[in-house]
């Protein structure tokens, strides 16, 4: 649906993006990661067609961006950070005003539409009333008058409360699985981004490190908390266990051991049998903010400016 093809951007003797590529599919949440002044912005303006790329292509739905600006764009709903609106208006006001701007829009269901973003009954209140959440949905509702194939959200987190956070997880989760909308979301909070991309790239520096499936945890390995006093004869078993891999001890109660899930059944055995009190075993899977560290500390990145919520 939406296809980033080696954009590379120059601004005057900079190169702001090198080699930029990714696919984001129909029903599809694709997050867009990385530290402020990574690229982020500057990729989503090149896909709305605000700035043009050096060289590369974005095409939406087959139709590109720079050649095909109209359709291509026609096809698109962004929000960039705090959707603006009239605050003297209510919020099906403002949806009729954005309406009116849009040409040869066919007759929209603003009651159904509030309803699929979580604004059923609340479209006739004033936006001055509104919640900062309540806000981002009708900015949601905004972007998908024209009934896109794509929705565009850069940073749409900032400033909610974790509840609005979840509410508006839920929404888009919904949007994706229902409407079939391939959505792209740029952040750089990666704990909340972990919880809803279906696949992710990280990008820093203008380059792209690594493009994942969220579903998939790189790097698991087998966790295990025994007694403190117990820990060098469990170091011993665990090597007996598997003597091809490298046993680390992280604290004075707990190891990991670098294998699959497979292999909890035979070290949880072994330890049982000479009678090591194990209070804990399970696998630990590499987070998104692992992965992001350790490819940006690798090639020199800039993962000191990288936020994380708590």
């Amino acid at each position: 649906m939406l296809s980033v093809q080696n954009v590379h951007k120059k601004m005057g003797k900079a190169t702001v993006l090198t080699n930029v590529s990714f696919d984001v599919v129909p029903g599809e949440i694709f997050g867009f990661l990385g530290p402020n002044g990574a690229g982020k912005t500057t990729t989503i303006r090149i896909i709305t067609g605000l700035m043009p790329a050096t060289h590369g292509t974005v095409t939406v739905d087959g139709y590109d961006v720079a050649n095909n600006r109209q359709e291509a764009l026609s096809r698109i709903g962004a929000i960039v950070e705090n959707p603006a609106f009239y605050p003297y208006m209510t919020g099906r006001e403002n949806l009729i005003h954005a309406m009116n701007l849009i040409p040869n829009l066919k007759k929209v269901d603003l009651n159904a539409l509030g309803a699929l973003v979580g604004l059923d009954g609340k479209l006739d209140m004033k936006v001055k009333q509104y919640s900062l959440g309540m806000k981002q949905r009708l900015g949601i509702a905004r972007a998908l008058l024209h009934n896109p194939k794509v929705l565009i959200l850069d940073e749409p987190t900032n400033g909610l409360d974790p509840a609005g956070i979840a509410d508006l997880r839920n929404y888009l989760r919904h949007l994706a699985d229902h409407r079939g909308i391939a959505i792209l979301i740029s952040s750089h909070l990666l704990s909340e981004m972990e919880l809803i991309t279906d696949r992710f790239a990280i990008i820093d520096q203008g380059q792209i490190k690594s493009v994942e499936d969220g579903q998939t945890k790189a790097d698991s390995v087998i966790l295990c908390k025994v007694a403190k006093e117990q820990m060098h004869e469990a170091l011993d078993v665990a090597a007996l266990a598997f003597d091809d891999v490298k046993i680390v001890q992280q604290s004075a109660e707990s190891f990991i051991v670098p294998r699959q899930e497979t292999d909890i059944p035979v070290l949880l055995k072994q330890l049982i049998e000479r009678d090591i009190a194990v209070y804990q075993i399970g696998m630990k899977h590499e987070s998104l903010e692992e992965q992001f560290l350790k490819l940006t500390k690798k090639e020199g990145g800039t993962n000191n400016a990288f936020i994380t919520q708590q």
